[in-house]
C-alpha cells in the first residue's frame, strides 16, 4: 500500500475543497525557491483553489514549505546515479511506486494541475499526472534544460523558461513561454548602508562577495583561502564570504589569521542585504544565483560548477557573459586566468562596474512568479 507522508493538519480540508494545484520541486534551493514563489503567488491570486507542495523527505523543502503555511507531502523517488550503479536498477520500481502514491494523493486532494520545477522528485509526480490526464506546467531555470524538462516538455501545457535558448533544446511541439526565473519569496534588494551595518563591514571599502551556493563550493573556498594574503594587501577592499556550513571551521580561522577586512559566515539568510553591499561577486552560475545577481545588478566573476548535469552552469554563465553582465572563468582555470585578479580589477574600475551592473539589471524579470501563476490559473480554467 502506498504511503504518502505529509504535514496536513486538517485532513477534513481535503474533503471540502473543489480543486487543488500540486507544486512539486525541492531538495535544493534552485528547484525549491521558484516552486515556493509560484505557490505563494497562486495562493494569493486565487483563494478558492487549494495549493499544496510535494518535495523531498529530508531536504530544506520539508522544513520551509510547512513554515510557509503549505500542506506538504513527500513522494517516493530516487535520483539517477551517473555511471554504473546498482542503485539505478531500483529506479523503475521506485518510480512506479511513487507514481501510484501520487495518483492516490491527486484523487484525495482533487488535484486539477501540477506545476513542477524539475529534479528527480518531480518525475513520479509528472508520470502520475500524465496517467491521470491532469494538466502539467513545467519551469526550467537553466539555459540548458534538465532531464525532467526534456522528458515531459512535449506534452506539458506550458514550459516556463528563464532563457529563450531552452526552446532550441526541446521537442518542437513544446509550448515554451519565456518568463524569467521567479526569485525566492520576499527577495528585494535592501540599501547598501543597511547591508554594511548588518554584516559589520566598512562602508567606505569595496566589497567582494564570495559564495558557492547554499552549501558552499570547496574549489572556490580553497582558491580564496590561498589568496588571503593578496586580499589583505589590496587597499580599500573587503571580503564577504559565505563558506557553507560544512566548511566554516576549516576556513574561518585562516580568515581571522589573515587579517583580511570583512566577514566570513557559514550561511547567509539575508541575501538581499549581501547583494546590497556587494560591488563584485565571485560565485557559481546556478540559475537562482544568476537571477538574484540580475535583480541586484551585481557584476560577477562566474565560476560554473563543472560537474552540473549536462554542464548547464557553463551554458548559463555564457548567456550572462554574452550580455556583458559577467566574466566567466572555468574552475580548472581559476589560477591561470586569475579569477581574483579580475574581481579586484572590477573593484577599481567604476565605469566598467556600472556598465556591467546595467547589463545585469536588463536580465531581471521582476514579474516572473506572477506571470507563471496567472498562466497556470488561466490554463486550468480553460
Amino acid at each position: 500500500m502506498c504511503r504518502v507522508e505529509g504535514t496536513t493538519k486538517d485532513r477534513c480540508l481535503e474533503d471540502s475543497i473543489d480543486m487543488s494545484i500540486a507544486v512539486a520541486g525541492g531538495k535544493t534551493g534552485g528547484h525549491f525557491f521558484p516552486a515556493l514563489a509560484v505557490a505563494q503567488t497562486l495562493r494569493r491570486l486565487e483563494s478558492r483553489v487549494k495549493v499544496y507542495m510535494i518535495g523531498s523527505k529530508h531536504g530544506m523543502d520539508s522544513r520551509l514549505a510547512p513554515e510557509a503555511g503549505f500542506d506538504y507531502y513527500s513522494i517516493p523517488a530516487i535520483p539517477l546515479k551517473r555511471g554504473l550503479s546498482a542503485r539505478n536498477l531500483a529506479i523503475p520500481f521506485v518510480l512506479a511506486y511513487g507514481a501510484a502514491c501520487a495518483i492516490l494523493l491527486f484523487k484525495r486532494t482533487r488535484t486539477k494541475a501540477v506545476f513542477a520545477t524539475g529534479g528527480f522528485i518531480c518525475v513520479p509526480v509528472l508520470i502520475a499526472a500524465r496517467l491521470t490526464g491532469i494538466k502539467t506546467f513545467l519551469q526550467e531555470q537553466n539555459s540548458f534544460p534538465g532531464i525532467t524538462t526534456k522528458l515531459f516538455a512535449k506534452r506539458a501545457n506550458a514550459v516556463f523558461a528563464a532563457y529563450g535558448e531552452v526552446s532550441k533544446r526541446l521537442h518542437p511541439r513544446s509550448n515554451v513561454v519565456c518568463t524569467g526565473n521567479p526569485l525566492r519569496p520576499g527577495f528585494e534588494i535592501g540599501s547598501r548602508s543597511e547591508g554594511v551595518k548588518y554584516f559589520g563591514l566598512d562602508p567606505s571599502a569595496k566589497t567582494i562577495f564570495v559564495l558557492g551556493g547554499s552549501q558552499g563550493a570547496e574549489a572556490i573556498n580553497s582558491y580564496i583561502a590561498s589568496n588571503l594574503e593578496r586580499l589583505r594587501s589590496a587597499n580599500g577592499v573587503q571580503l564577504l564570504w559565505q563558506t557553507g556550513r560544512g566548511s566554516i571551521d576549516k576556513y574561518s580561522q585562516a580568515f581571522r589569521n589573515s587579517r583580511v577586512p570583512g566577514t566570513v559566515l557559514p550561511f547567509i539568510d539575508r541575501m538581499d542585504l549581501a547583494y546590497a553591499c556587494a560591488d563584485v561577486a565571485i560565485c557559481r552560475a546556478g540559475a537562482m544565483t544568476l537571477a538574484e545577481l540580475a535583480a541586484a545588478g551585481t557584476p560577477s566573476v562566474l565560476i560554473p560548477y563543472p560537474y552540473a548535469t549536462e554542464n548547464h552552469q557553463e551554458y548559463n554563465a555564457k548567456v550572462v557573459a554574452e550580455k556583458g553582465a559577467a566574466i566567466v572563468v572555468r574552475q580548472n582555470e581559476m589560477v591561470t586566468s586569475d579569477a581574483l585578479g579580475k574581481a579586484l580589477s572590477l573593484t577599481a574600475d567604476e565605469n566598467t562596474r556600472k556598465a556591467m551592473s546595467d547589463k545585469a539589471r536588463s536580465l531581471h524579470t521582476p514579474d516572473a512568479a506572477e506571470n507563471i501563476a496567472s498562466s497556470i490559473l488561466k490554463g486550468i480554467s480553460s
